[in-house]
């Protein structure tokens, strides 16, 4: 299992990059290791500052299994 964490506001995740950062479908979205949880609160902090108040910080759990193939 892995945990990761996104941020979401309403229907759209973001994606952070250098230039900025823009809403996205969760598949583009910036993640982020647990171990990073600072650095994620801070870009959830940049995007309340610049109005998007309902941004907030979503774990995700990821559990890998093998596809069954029928």
């Amino acid at each position: 299992m892995k945990e990761l964490l996104i941020i979401k506001a309403k229907e759209s995740y973001y994606r952070f990059t250098d230039d900025g950062y823009l809403p996205c479908e969760m598949n583009k979205g910036s993640v982020f290791p647990l171990e990073e949880v600072e650095k994620a609160k801070e870009m959830c902090a940049a995007l309340h500052r610049d109005g998007i108040v309902d941004a907030s910080l979503i774990k995700l759990t990821i559990i890998e299994e093998p596809y069954p193939e029928k």
